[in-house]
């Protein structure tokens, strides 16, 4: 399992970065790898695209 952090910057984004999101990539015994984003801060979309494309997502939650 891999935890990639998009963005930290709690509810609204900074001049230096996005607000929270979370990327998880985890791969099955099958070798498919899922991916699942979980929070979609303000601002974080575009830092989300340098780490994946955003149709490869499995599933988006929204907290």
């Amino acid at each position: 399992m891999r935890v990639h952090v998009i963005g930290c910057s709690g509810s609204f984004a900074g001049p230096e970065g996005a607000a929270s999101s979370y990327l998880i990539e985890h791969e099955d015994a099958q070798g498919r790898t899922w991916r699942v984003l979980m929070d979609l801060g303000s601002g974080a979309f575009g830092p989300l695209q340098k780490v994946i494309d955003p149709a490869e997502l499995d599933a988006v939650i929204i907290s």
